[in-house]
């Protein structure tokens, strides 16, 4: 969906899908991950040929592979372990019998040199993973596509890279917003992604493997911006908006001015070293990266780990022990301070491909959540043993997906005690919650916060819910709106109902972070706000505000009185700190 605002001289406005948040002005670098796009088919017509074709297709699958190892070497000191199994996958791929036996048939059957072969033969795989319904599988065209490129480039001697590349002005993406068709896990490893500034491409979902690299390394992405490949050139200007998926190529003096001046507004509000007194800002994470950045943010702790991307990212079932040693880890490196595990959210747009879960006509609606958890009773007791294990030395706090109503919340935990009852557990360490995303779950929430110890909001689902609309549809994009009072009016009286019962709860979707919603959360008196750890800082300084012009009381321990100075930097804590001892002044 392209926007031409009138009077912006040329200005274009591109909405997509948020893959990492972020926000920058940067010149743009253009990436081209293809450079055959189209393969000669020439035939062959001698045994001496076929033979000579079979012998590339050998050299070049065993220089594909040993290039792909040192990848995977490479990305497992660099970014992480688990990242580095993407290119392991990629080498089983490329050297799977069966593919390798089919391009072997097309050239001695079918005659064709070995580039046609290969080309051939991924292009149908490609097709067959890109129809189907599934966003997860379907995504995984993209590695596919991956490897026959690479393959191509072998055989052709060509390869990717900067449409610039070669000329005086080229930066190879240093210090640039990428643009490019896909993101590649290819093009990642051959970037320097502590100096790239943004990356965004027309294809790929938040599930893709690279799309999880991104976001491990904090790069900010937008995702899905159909039609900008063709609208851009290395070199323009484009304000990419990481938070809310908008691309702006070529912005305007003013809308730069805008932005600059909001930059410079956040830089003097330099992060604050501890939150507000009755207020808690804590992360959503995926990865144990995210676990790290969210700490060094200032998170007060995890509001919100997604279990189910560790499974995604491993492509298979994770073991009772490598989950625990997962657990384990991310306890450890928060230091005590609280961290909450959803339980595996599969189905809708997160699927697990090695579960061959049956085809469903409206995924969003049939097997998922905590539904997909009573019925799969080896995968849930695998976690929730993992998870208990963590309670000889640490509070755990379980959150049970997309609840339906009492009924089934109860069942959760009553499966839980059961196998609390086979695991030295400390059941006095262990806390049970429900995700609240579904109207019914609202209905009954009175009832629900009798049973569980405190509640998470996860509003990108309870919006799509509510309202009937898919926020990935551009038809009705418009039309997923978090400002609409009747989401409030439920949020309201879910806040309401939270208080009666004396339970924490937690709003954990994108709309916490969105300028302005801490403030109106906090005027519903949902006091606890879970995002992502790039955002941190943003939100206190919104409570910050919050508090100051609602007449709080500042919380003391912004202020170091031996020292006699703030916490914190800048022309915000001078004009706080002068506040503060005039206060002191008068109580005197």
């Amino acid at each position: 969906m392209t926007k031409n605002p009138a009077g912006n001289g040329g200005q274009k406005e591109f909405k997509g899908l948020s893959i990492n948040s972020g926000k920058v002005v940067s010149r743009v670098c253009v990436y081209s991950g293809r450079r055959h796009y189209e393969v000669a088919a020439r035939k062959i017509d001698s045994e001496d040929a076929i033979q000579e074709e079979l012998r590339r297709l050998d050299d070049a699958i065993a220089l594909c592979s040993k290039e792909l190892e040192e990848i995977a070497e490479r990305v497992a000191t660099e970014v992480g372990k688990t990242e580095s199994e993407i290119f392991i996958t990629q080498m089983h791929i490329i050297s799977d019998p069966i593919i390798v036996d089919e391009i072997i048939r097309e050239i001695v059957h079918e005659k064709k040199i070995v580039e046609t072969a290969v080309a051939t033969v991924y292009s149908r795989y490609e097709e067959k993973f890109l129809a189907l319904d599934n966003e997860y599988l379907s995504e995984r065209s993209t590695d596919v596509g991956e490897i026959k490129r690479r393959l191509l480039d072998k055989l052709l001697n060509t390869k990717p890279g900067f449409s610039c590349d070669g000329q005086s002005h080229c930066t190879r993406g240093n210090e640039r917003v990428i643009v490019a068709e896909e993101l590649t896990a290819e093009m990642m490893v051959h970037m320097n992604l502590e100096h790239v500034k943004g990356i965004v491409t027309e294809h790929g979902g938040v599930s893709s493997h690279a799309a999880i690299i991104a976001r491990s390394v904090g790069v900010p992405a937008v995702s899905g911006v159909h039609g900008i490949y063709k609208q851009v050139f290395c070199g323009d200007t484009v304000l990419l908006d990481g938070d809310n998926g908008v691309v702006i190529v070529s912005p305007d003096e003013e809308t730069v001015r805008r932005f600059k001046e909001q930059e410079v507004k956040e830089e003097q509000e330099a992060p604050l070293l501890s939150t507000p007194a009755g207020v808690e800002v804590l992360a959503n994470v995926s990865l144990i990266e995210d676990v790290r950045h969210a700490l060094a943010a200032g998170a007060d702790g995890i509001g919100l780990f997604r279990t189910e991307i560790s499974f995604l990212r491993a492509d298979r079932l994770l073991s009772e022990d490598e989950q625990y040693a997962l657990y384990a880890e991310t306890v450890q490196i928060m230091q005590g301070k609280p961290v909450t595990f959803r339980l595996l959210d599969v189905g809708g747009d997160k699927s697990l491909p090695f579960l061959q879960i049956e085809k469903e006509e409206n995924p969003s609606l049939g097997w998922r959540g905590s539904r997909f958890l009573l019925g799969s009773v080896d995968i849930f007791s695998a976690q929730i043993r993992a998870l208990l294990r963590l309670s000889a030395g640490a509070d755990v706090r379980i959150l049970f997906p997309m609840v339906i109503d009492s009924t089934q919340s109860q069942k959760l935990i009553n499966a839980v005690r059961e196998i609390m009852a086979t695991v030295d557990a400390d059941p006095d360490r262990v806390k049970f919650g429900a995700m609240f995303e579904v109207p019914s779950a609202f209905i009954q929430a009175d009832a629900i916060l009798k049973q569980v110890d405190f509640a998470s909001i996860g509003s990108n689902d309870l919006i799509q819910y509510l309202f009937a609309v898919d926020r990935n549809n551009e038809s009705v994009s418009d039309e997923y709106n978090p400002e609409h009072p009747a989401l409030w009016s439920v949020l309201a009286q879910l806040s309401d109902a939270a208080k009666r019962a004396a339970k924490p709860l937690c709003i954990c979707g994108e709309m916490a972070a969105r300028p302005g919603m801490p403030s109106r959360f906090l005027d519903i008196g949902i006091t606890s706000l879970s995002v992502s750890p790039l955002l941190i800082q943003r939100v206190k300084h919104e409570v910050l505000d919050y508090k100051r012009i609602k007449n709080k009381p500042l919380n003391e321990a912004y202020i170091d009185d031996n020292a006699g100075v703030l916490k914190t930097k800048g022309k915000l804590s001078d004009r706080l700190l002068q506040d503060r001892k005039k206060e002191k002044d008068v109580n005197r």
